[in-house]
């Protein structure tokens, strides 16, 4: 299995804040794909339904190198701290793949 490198953030949106945060995160998305190596593919955004002020984004990068570029660079610095102002709780971090799990095709 090639090794998947992933960001993830866990995100505790302020009340009211919700839709102006995920507007910054797209933002931010905007701010990756015009890059010369951008990330891997796509990333997500997620939003728990029951708690409404919980969110949790992914996505592939090439390497833990292009992730520690990633926030050295001043225009990714400056988008994540949209996001932390957004925020009451914001942990983001850096995962590898080391399972998969593939569900049964019905059909």
């Amino acid at each position: 299995m090639p090794e998947g490198i992933y960001t993830l953030g866990v995100w505790r949106v302020g009340p009211g804040q919700e839709a102006t945060f995920v507007q910054a995160w797209k933002a931010l998305g905007d701010v990756f794909a015009r890059w010369p190596r951008p990330p891997a593919g796509q990333g997500t955004l997620i939003q728990s339904i029951a708690d409404t002020g919980l969110f949790y984004s992914f996505g592939p990068w090439h390497s833990l190198e292009d992730i520690s570029a990633m926030r050295a660079n001043l225009d990714a610095q400056k988008g994540i701290g949209r996001l932390r102002e957004l925020c009451t709780e914001a942990t983001p971090g850096a995962f590898k793949v080391v399972a998969e799990s593939t569900a049964p095709r019905r059909g």
